[in-house]
């Protein structure tokens, strides 16, 4: 790559990141048809006559959460492992075409993500009965397939740690202490990687674990609901997620680049005010958006957890796909800048945000299956099936198709 440059094919970054929206969405659209079938038939082959046999609504359950499960673990997790922890760590190792270099890597991620999962069932699954071979794949009764459903619920929100955990170690630490203390690539990307996972882990078990799973001794309570429900807690989640995004994406190291840059200080302060900042939103919109939350039949908390994820969509696609556009040139006050963007994606992210609440049956990654009757993610999942093709269009193929590889 010391010989390449990425060029665009669209100059303008505003026309450019409308082309991208649109192949995105259409992407997404077709992909998830793809992916959910295929998996569906895949899991469906494993389970044999044990599945067949499930109920209609038992069975359809079933599979809508390990389908979601294969789509968290492969492309979710891995994208923050691979681009985040790793920095695309041997991306260009071969010298390959643009579009073969992406292919390649995200095959690469999805072994990775395939290798991940065996693992965490293998080894939860000796002594957890929900996480077993057997029981995530193969139930044999529906007090099985049950507990399947639950054990993969909790299995497949390991992804909302990672991102919880290992994110927050890139945007608000700069991979401290690993970038500090050490020259070599090598030793900074897996150092944050095997540090991110051991949070990430550390996470699932004190705060995804009690939310699926309500354990009990002699009849007593041992755990609590965190935050009271999962609704609650999702949403204070994607606030929280909002806030340390913001000084990696578009807000050019600020809030706590007022106080110092010096980690792990500024780790901290920024890690203060996403905690800070989650607690204060989180009942403010939530009674915003009650109405909107009465009018579409859910949580009002849930539906502060889709508001925030659509703008946090609109945040990471204006940053990586609209190049924070107004860039310096356009507007040398760094203040100026930021405040401009902010309000873009505020307005954008908050319209669409209300609009996918309301016609979430309408699209093909959201809740239609256009009579199909595959698995669908739903109102939080399906928002994922148009951000992670979005975040691999970037970072797995630097931009292709919008891009294209040139020598210097």
């Amino acid at each position: 790559m010391e010989n390449i440059v990425i060029a665009k094919r669209i100059k303008h970054p505003l026309l450019s990141g409308i082309v991208s929206v649109i192949f995105l969405i259409l992407f997404a659209s077709v992909g998830w048809i793809i992916w959910s079938n295929v998996w569906q038939l895949v899991i469906g082959l494993v389970g044999g006559e044990s599945v067949n046999n499930l109920p209609a609504e038992i069975q359809g359950h079933f599979f809508k959460e390990s389908v979601e499960g294969t789509f968290f673990w492969l492309v979710i997790s891995t994208w923050v492992w691979f681009s985040l922890n790793l920095g695309n760590y041997g991306k260009h190792t071969r010298n390959l075409t643009h579009l073969k270099t992406g292919i390649r890597y995200t095959l690469m991620a999805f072994l990775v993500g395939i290798i991940g999962f065996s693992l965490f069932v293998t080894f939860l699954g000796l002594w957890w009965e929900p996480f077993s071979w057997q029981v995530l794949f193969r139930p044999e009764n529906d007090v099985q397939a049950l507990l399947a459903i639950k054990g993969w619920s909790a299995i497949n929100f390991f992804a909302l740690s990672v991102i919880l955990t290992q994110i927050p170690l890139v945007s608000l630490f700069g991979k401290y202490p690993f970038s500090q203390y050490s020259q070599s690539n090598w030793s900074i990307s897996f150092g944050t990687l095997f540090l991110g996972l051991f949070l990430a882990l550390f996470n699932w078990i004190v705060f995804i674990v009690p939310s699926f799973f309500q354990l009990q001794i002699d009849g007593v309570a041992i755990t609590q609901v965190p935050f009271g429900s999962w609704s609650t807690a999702i949403a204070w989640c994607q606030l929280f997620i909002f806030f340390f995004l913001l000084p990696a994406e578009g807000a050019e190291g600020y809030p706590q680049k007022l106080f110092t840059t010096r980690q792990p200080i500024s780790g901290l302060i920024g890690l203060a005010i996403a905690v800070i900042g989650a607690f204060i939103m989180l009942p403010i919109l939530s009674q915003l958006l009650t109405p909107l939350a009465t009018e579409v039949g859910i949580d009002p908390d849930l539906a502060v957890a889709s508001f925030v994820l659509t703008i946090i969509n609109v945040l990471l696609t204006w940053h990586h796909h609209f190049d924070d556009y107004p860039n310096k040139e356009l507007v040398p006050s760094a203040w100026k800048r930021i405040v401009i963007q902010l309000i873009i994606v505020i307005t954008i992210g908050s319209v669409l945000g209300i609009l996918w609440l309301k016609t979430l049956h309408l699209w093909p990654f959201g809740g239609n299956h256009l009579g199909l009757e595959h698995p669908m993610l739903g109102i939080l999942g399906g928002q994922f099936v148009y951000m992670m093709p979005m975040l691999f269009m970037n970072t797995f193929f630097d931009k292709w198709p919008m891009s294209y590889y040139k020598e210097k």
